[in-house]
């Protein structure tokens, strides 16, 4: 602490000038618009960014298919060729090695994205093509593929508005003292979860991933952030209510899911896998969060000169298109060949097998010892989610009693990880999650979910 005190009087001494309290304001205004500032629109809720977004979409829309398929066909290419050759240019860079340097796994993954690629591409006739260009397993894939890259184009040059200028180091000392005692994370993390409940996960998922590898997060937080925060938007948690018929019941249907939400992360992150993680920073460099004020001194004055002190760090707007740049290439050729294969796998699996059936038979039990009507009809919705979120909405709708979808909604909303786009984006992402640890969070969280959404729901009465 004496240490925190001698640097905090030697910033104190620092003269700050009108121009550094502008860099932090302007762009953090412009952050927290974009990000986290709600618009209500016939009738749903979205973020700026959102409209953006879809703004975007609507003029990518004709080549952005084409853009797809071919930066995941020279992504793979080029990894097969350096695997069986060694090209200098990779070899002797740190940026493309990571790329293009891969394991077993992620060698498998990149020719089966090639193989996938030339299937959807061409449509040849044939049952076995015919599982891959399915409208609900190789399409859809591609579909949640476009408004993924997409949203990380945007995303990549705009993150800066609110990692970079001090608004994240602010908001860390403010609401520590919460964030910290309940999910054991930096207080920082609130901007990941309000930009993921009102905007969407990718976006959310996208901070996670430059804060930790800037060293903002370790590896435990990262990775409690990724999976516990990444929650889906909230126009999307209407979507899914109306899909089940509950809609008429959504202020409560939403109420229950955010209690659930936040009573569930609490108890997890105190039990493995989560509590398990190293406190390691991406490529061990040194931990950049400090949001305890030091003693004695106000913890708002503090945060505020804290903020502008880092928007002074902060670069010009040639810096953040050079660094948006990079980091969307980065993430484009990392993630696009992963994220097509895992996504397609997943979706055949729920398509063409019952493996899902079968996985969720002992869910039958559990949701009958909980007194959840039609247990066994509405077994497999509480697993197939982990292929892909809307799947339990689809499953769940020929469900008679209103109760159960009621139920089932909120459990989709609150598991969170899904492979065909979450689970597949972290997969191929710096934050060290495998599909091992998905899955067992995905299996944990409906445990611990079912029985608080039951309990919530038969207190407020529904149904």
């Amino acid at each position: 602490m004496e240490k925190n005190i001698l640097d905090y009087n030697e910033k104190n001494d620092e003269k700050l000038s009108s121009k550094d309290y502008l860099k932090f304001l302007i762009p953090s205004l412009i952050g927290v618009f974009l990000f986290l500032f709600p618009i209500i629109r016939d009738g749903s809720v979205n973020i700026p960014l959102g409209y953006l977004i879809n703004f975007f979409k609507n003029i990518f829309k004709p080549f952005g298919m084409s853009i797809i398929y071919m930066v995941v066909l020279l992504s793979s290419s080029i990894t097969l060729v350096h695997k069986a050759v060694k090209l200098k240019f990779i070899s002797k860079s740190r940026f493309w090695s990571g790329i293009f340097e891969v394991g077993i796994i992620g060698l498998i993954i990149r020719v089966l994205s090639i193989i996938f690629s030339i299937i959807l591409i061409l449509k040849p006739e044939g049952t076995i093509f015919a599982m891959v260009t399915n409208g609900n397993t190789g399409f859809l894939a591609m579909d949640l593929m476009f408004t993924i890259f997409v949203t990380f184009f945007i995303t990549c040059y705009t993150i800066p508005l609110i990692s970079d200028y001090g608004i994240m180091d602010f908001t860390g000392t403010i609401f520590r003292g919460l964030t910290y005692p309940l999910f054991k994370l930096p207080g920082r993390s609130t901007v990941d979860l309000v930009t993921s409940w009102i905007g969407g996960n990718s976006t959310g998922i996208l901070i996670t991933i430059r804060q930790y590898v800037s060293g903002h997060y370790n590896a435990k937080e990262a990775a409690v952030i990724a999976t516990m925060f990444s929650a889906v938007s909230l126009p999307f948690c209407l979507v899914i209510a109306n899909t089940l018929k509950v809609g008429d019941k959504f202020m409560i249907f939403y109420g229950i899911l955010v209690l659930v939400g936040i009573l569930s992360t609490i108890i997890m992150v105190r039990i493995p896998p989560l509590s398990t993680f190293d406190e390691s920073t991406y490529n061990d460099i040194e931990y950049q969060t400090d949001e305890i004020a030091p003693k004695g001194i106000n913890k708002y004055s503090w945060a505020f000169r804290k903020s502008v002190l880092q928007a002074r760090k902060g670069g010009g707007v040639k810096e953040v298109v050079i660094y948006g740049t990079r980091t969307y290439v980065d993430l484009f050729l990392s993630l696009a060949p992963t994220i097509m294969t895992i996504a397609i796998v997943a979706l055949m699996l729920s398509e063409y097998t019952q493996i899902f059936t079968w996985v969720s038979y002992p869910m039958g039990y559990y949701l009958n010892i909980l007194g959840v009507p039609e247990a066994f009809s509405a077994a497999p919705a509480t697993i197939i989610g982990f292929a892909d979120m809307f799947l339990p909405a689809i499953v769940g709708s020929s469900i008679i009693a209103a109760k159960t979808r009621f139920i089932i909604g909120i459990l989709s909303l609150v598991q969170i990880v899904y492979l065909s786009e979450m689970g597949a984006v972290l997969i191929g992402s710096k934050i060290p999650l495998n599909i091992k640890h998905l899955f067992i969070l995905f299996i944990e969280k409906t445990l611990i979910a079912l029985p608080l959404i039951v309990l919530f729901t038969n207190i407020f009465g529904v149904y």
